[in-house]
């Protein structure tokens, strides 16, 4: 080839990468929170959520999509690709007074990948990965845009969380009035409409619904007269808003002509919460309004059966997806290895737990799990390993205590209800598994949980402020209670969350008491 026809090649080459940049696809992540299996309607809710039906008709429904059996293990297994075990976030994330910890610095997490492939990067909502120094907030960790809450859950109104504010933009504390459901839409869609006209966009949307407190507005609540319970009218409420405003951000997307190159994904971040240990009744007893539904998966929130991890999902991309279903095993910490490989960016296999579902969503195909691994630890340990079509499901507590391991074995694809454990039909299988489950490094960044604590001062919903906010740093860690009173703490615990079985005993024992000395005042 000539000199200068070679010359004149590359230029063309090397500027037409300005002049036609290669347009990577705009990546839309929606969280909700404690969604269960059975409270969208494409489920058979009583609960209508038309466009969360709408999006799953119009793109493909994720029908294995299984998140870690809690909140922050979910986000810390979305924003590094890796097992909950090896992050060793194992449980919620307090308010940073009793849970000085926080997503480990030494991960190179979701936003920053995207950022250096050239993204314009934005959080909108629950961050929950720990705020207990500046360099855990998440505009320290990649994200060029924030707004919403640092912790694990808020008033809707008043946007408060134990006594504190907990709402920002950009980490600088905000007083503003709004339902908190309508506010992170409304931001979402302003990003959205706002978005950077050379630069792809990763937007993280991450509802507070529907976790505790469950409110929602009176005329809202006044649509549901046709259910009984009045707790589940304010949940069907609450979870109709979600959807409501769900609907708006995607719609947004199509408003600006976004669609046919916008990737955007939905999920739950655990099962439902509705079947509560009686001690953590007491400890957190805002988890007695919620009525979540599993849809008949066994389980709930905080278990690693598949109503605590089996989550309702959907995966839209005009063009590439129009009213399909997907069985592909989809794990959370697949997450970030699919989007990085749908949107072309190169990585490297070994940093991440997580494997690429992209090829497999995109082509339709189905490649079954090779041990992989959900993971929790709040009032018990338990943990699911799945391997092709077996779930070995394992159970272990009170968490941190020397209790005996519990292990059930399930053929998952044919036994989703999990009726049928067939440990000893199977032996070489479950053994094989169970030696592949206790082989797995155990990191614990947050140690094992301390009801007493947590009965004393853990979070709580409360409108009413009664210090400053939690972004002012403006507070000290509480120190734990010394070993006698924090047995003492746990008695009454016990007490309160057997009471019915306590006043039973202590009339039981007044009416014995009372027969024997009414025995002897006779002798």
């Amino acid at each position: 080839m000539d000199k200068r026809l070679r010359f004149t090649l590359l230029c063309f080459l090397f500027f037409s990468n300005f002049i036609f940049p290669y347009e990577k696809p705009n990546i839309v992540i929606i969280v909700s929170d404690d969604l269960g299996w059975g409270d969208v309607s494409y489920h058979e809710s009583i609960i209508p959520t038309p466009n969360i039906d709408r999006f799953v008709k119009e793109g493909l429904e994720l029908n294995r999509f299984y998140s870690n059996p809690i909140c922050s293990p979910t986000r810390a297994s979305l924003m590094t690709g890796l097992e909950a075990y090896s992050v060793g976030i194992l449980r919620p994330i307090s308010n940073p007074s009793t849970s000085p910890v926080g997503l480990p610095l030494e991960y190179k997490i979701l936003p920053e990948y995207f950022k250096d492939a050239g993204y314009q990067t934005s959080l909108v909502g629950k961050w929950h990965l720990g705020m207990n120094s500046r360099e855990y907030l998440p505009g320290q960790r990649g994200f060029d845009t924030t707004y919403g809450f640092m912790n694990g859950g808020i008033d809707y109104f008043n946007h408060t969380m134990s006594g504190r504010l907990d709402w920002h933009k950009n980490g600088v504390p905000l007083r503003e009035e709004g339902y908190s459901t309508d506010l992170i839409a409304n931001e979402a869609i302003k990003v959205i409409q706002n978005k950077h006209n050379n630069k792809p966009l990763l937007l993280y949307v991450a509802f507070n619904a529907p976790h505790t407190p469950i409110q929602a507005p009176y005329e809202n609540i006044e649509n549901f007269e046709y259910i009984d319970d009045p707790k589940e009218r304010i949940y069907a409420a609450n979870i109709s808003i979600l959807d409501k405003q769900i609907g708006r951000i995607i719609d947004s997307i199509k408003d600006e002509k976004l669609s046919s190159n916008t990737l955007v994904l939905f999920f739950s971040d655990n099962g439902p919460v509705f079947d509560i240990d009686p001690i953590g009744a007491v400890v957190v007893p805002e988890l007695l309004n919620a009525k979540g539904s599993s849809g008949g998966l066994k389980g709930s929130k905080g278990s690693a059966y598949e109503g605590g991890i089996r989550v309702p999902a959907f995966m839209l991309w005009e063009g590439k997806f129009k009213n399909e279903s997907s069985d592909q095993f989809f794990f959370i910490q697949d997450v970030l290895p699919t989007l990085l490989s749908a949107a072309e960016i190169d990585y490297e296999n070994s940093l991440f737990e997580g494997t690429s579902r992209w090829d497999s969503l995109h082509q339709r195909t189905v490649d079954k799990p090779q041990n992989s691994v959900l993971a929790s630890s709040v009032a018990f340990e338990e943990i699911a390993l799945f391997n092709e079509e077996w779930k070995l499901y394992f159970k272990k507590g009170p968490a941190g205590s020397n209790s005996i391991n519990y292990y059930e074995l399930f053929n998952i694809i044919e036994d989703p209800l999990e009726e049928y454990d067939l440990s000893k039909d199977y032996p070489d299988i479950f053994d094989r598994m169970r030696e592949t489950l206790n082989k797995i490094p155990k990191r614990n960044l947050q140690g094992y949980p301390d009801a007493s604590y947590l009965y004393l001062h853990g979070d709580r919903m409360l409108s009413e402020e009664s210090g400053t906010p939690w972004l002012n740093y403006d507070f000290e860690v509480i120190e734990k209670p010394s070993p006698f009173t924090g047995t003492l703490i746990f008695i009454w615990i016990l007490l309160l969350a057997n009471k019915t079985y306590a006043i039973l005993f202590i009339s039981l024992a007044i009416l014995i008491i009372y027969l024997i000395r009414k025995k002897i005042k006779r002798g």
